[in-house]
């Protein structure tokens, strides 16, 4: 490639935005006495685009990291130009990149002034080239990009000013509702001596009154600036240049209202850019205060290959699941809280979200104390986008669910209180009702003894009633308690008859010993009631412990009660406990329900089966 600048310039745009290349076809004028260079200008997807044409473009405008990796492939000697909205972006401030442009206007900008100092050089190459005020305004938006305040912004702003214009002084000034306030200026002029203006009047007053700029002769007769370059930067922030001179307003050209305009739109972009990040940085303390003070757990996940990996959580999940940030953090909340027996409830919570729905729905899960219920509710940050970052809050419903399942239990004893009630109460009350007449019609008072007998009959049902009903409250209280002392207990407070009791062996656990008494009771009275034709055939009842075994092989601990006589209907297992279930017509049918009542009420289960020697066994798993 030689050194010599053919007569047409060329512009290769690696993006396939062609508007945007159509906007940068025009002629260039290196100093207004040459003649005008032509603008030849090509769009091309980086991938698509030949080395030859990237060596032979005089500037290069690439949009993003793709761009850049193209030419680092090739060698080149024409200037780069980063058309970018993030000017503090990977891309803005690669070392391959000696421009950057953030609007249309500034890139043609920007693209003309490179290619006129090419045109002026003679060549692209030249390693004695004095770098031009445009150049030198590029690399001050390097400086302006880094700035985090915007009292670094306005320093930053007169450092480049004081570059690109060396024989004048720079002033930015900030007006509010009455007054424009200086608040930085060049070195050698300290601050406090920049007048401030009235909004309105004085040069600076109206260009925040009307946002224009202009170069007029300075009003202050006393002031040793003759002529001053304003230029309005957005609604309240003016950048002002003052030359000492005395030819007026010929003392500012073109050119300089042109880099002032760029520099003030520079600083205009930066000051916009500290506001935006103030104001989510401002948002983001408030959502962090907000995510981090709930009272119900909460975790921000996103979603990678199909999981919901935590981003972060708060202190109440590190309370109620016992685990610190740092052990979840960039996991799969599923692998930690999800229990395993959830079966695909997890999968198909998964599939909603990633689709991008909002879900609220009762899930079970594993914490510190054990599994328990909550209200989940995911929102992901944009709903109907996949895979979607978001936020969970598990609200606790535990207890509520529980008052909810007493209630449901207590509303169910009602209903059966009411059946045993209208139905077996009212039985006997008709035959007690009925003898009593006869005595009235006939006289004869033998009817009273068969009166009596519904009466006894009403007085054991309402016994067993208030028995049924009291057993379905917590248990309350518990202790370690001998399984052979509790037995025998309750065998010697029922009337048996010749049957005969044998603890085949004895364990330790913990119960309310007044309410297991109250179990055996009854389930010893059900043998001797229930087990034999007649009260004096024998029955033998054992009680002992057993071993449990579920389909994975794990083990529990329980006890057995069995005895050896007539046995229960093998189609009529499952109905024993029932409350009002009986085979006699003189049983009342709540015996065994209470049992099971108090087994409930100790979170133990009870199962009917046949006994080993054609009798019933009763088996309660304790664990």
């Amino acid at each position: 490639m030689t050194s010599a600048l053919s007569e047409r310039a060329t512009v290769l745009v690696l993006d396939e935005d062609h508007e945007l290349a159509t906007r940068l076809d025009t002629p260039i004028d290196a100093d207004g006495d040459d003649e005008a260079r032509a603008v030849e200008t090509h769009a091309a997807v980086p991938d698509a685009v030949g080395d030859e044409r990237i060596t032979d473009a005089d500037v290069t405008v690439v949009v993003d990291g793709p761009g850049l990796e193209r030419l680092r492939s090739v060698d080149r000697s024409g200037a780069v130009v980063a058309f970018v909205g993030d000017p503090t972006g990977e891309t803005a401030t690669d070392p391959l990149v000696d421009a950057v442009a953030t609007t249309p206007d500034a890139l043609a900008e920007t693209v003309s002034w490179l290619l006129a100092r090419d045109q002026r050089c003679g060549s692209r190459a030249d390693p004695t080239h004095t770098p031009s005020r445009i150049e030198q305004l590029n690399a001050g938006m390097t400086e302006l990009a880094a700035v985090r305040s915007v009292d670094e912004a306005y320093r930053a702003a007169i450092a480049v000013a004081e570059t690109v214009f060396p024989e004048h002084q720079a002033v930015v000034a900030v007006g509010d509702e009455e007054w424009v306030e200086p608040v930085a200026a060049s070195s050698g002029v300290p601050v406090e001596d920049c007048n401030r203006v009235r909004v309105g009047s004085g040069v600076a007053g109206r260009a925040v009154r009307t946002g224009d700029a202009s170069i007029a002769p300075n009003p202050n007769p006393d002031s040793r600036y003759a002529t001053l370059l304003t230029v309005p930067v957005g609604d309240d922030v003016v950048f002002q240049l003052a030359t000492a001179g005395t030819e007026g307003a010929d003392e500012f050209d073109d050119d300089d209202r042109r880099l002032a305009e760029l520099l003030a739109s520079h600083l205009e972009e930066t000051l916009d850019r500290i506001a935006v990040n103030e104001t989510l940085r401002a948002e983001h303390d408030r959502l962090l205060a907000l995510f981090t003070n709930v009272p119900d757990p909460a975790i921000a996940y996103d979603y990678v290959d199909g999981e919901p990996i935590v981003r972060q959580v708060n202190d109440a999940f590190e309370s109620t699941f016992g685990y610190d940030a740092e052990t979840v953090t960039g996991e799969s909340i599923d692998d930690y809280i999800v229990p395993t027996d959830s079966g695909s409830e997890a999968e198909e919570l998964n599939d909603r979200l990633q689709s991008g729905e909002n879900v609220r729905r009762e899930v079970t899960r594993t914490t510190a104390d054990g599994h328990r219920h909550f209200i989940l509710h995911v929102i992901p940050i944009r709903l109907d986008a996949a895979n979607a970052a978001g936020y969970a809050i598990y609200t606790d419903v535990t207890d509520r669910r529980e008052r909810e399942e007493t209630l449901r239990r207590q509303n169910e004893r009602l209903d059966e209180f009411a059946s045993i009630v209208s139905h077996d109460l009212r039985n006997p009350l008709s035959v007690a009702e009925g003898y009593v007449d006869l005595v009235r019609e006939t006289g004869e008072l033998d009817h009273l003894d068969r009166a009596a007998d519904a009466i006894s009959r009403m007085d054991e049902l309402v016994a067993d009633l208030l028995s049924l009903a009291r057993q379905g409250q917590s248990v309350g209280e518990t202790e370690s308690v001998s399984l052979s002392d509790i037995a025998r207990d309750a065998w010697e407070s029922v009337d048996t008859g010749n049957a005969t009791l044998t603890v085949e062996s004895d364990t330790g656990f913990e119960a309310n010993p007044t309410r297991l008494r109250a179990l055996f009771e009854n389930v010893f009275r059900n043998s001797a009631e229930h087990g034999r034709d007649s009260p004096e055939d024998p029955l033998s009842v054992r009680v002992g412990t057993t071993t449990f075994r579920d389909e994975s092989g794990a083990e529990t601990d329980g006890f057995y009660v069995e005895d050896d006589g007539t046995g229960l209907p093998d189609d009529e297992l499952d109905r024993v406990f029932e409350s009002g279930f009986t085979t006699e017509e003189s049983g009342t049918g709540l015996g065994l329900a209470i049992s099971e009542r108090i087994a409930e009420a100790h979170d133990w289960t009870v199962t009917a089966r046949a006994g080993e020697d054609g009798g019933a066994r009763f088996e309660f798993r304790t664990s």
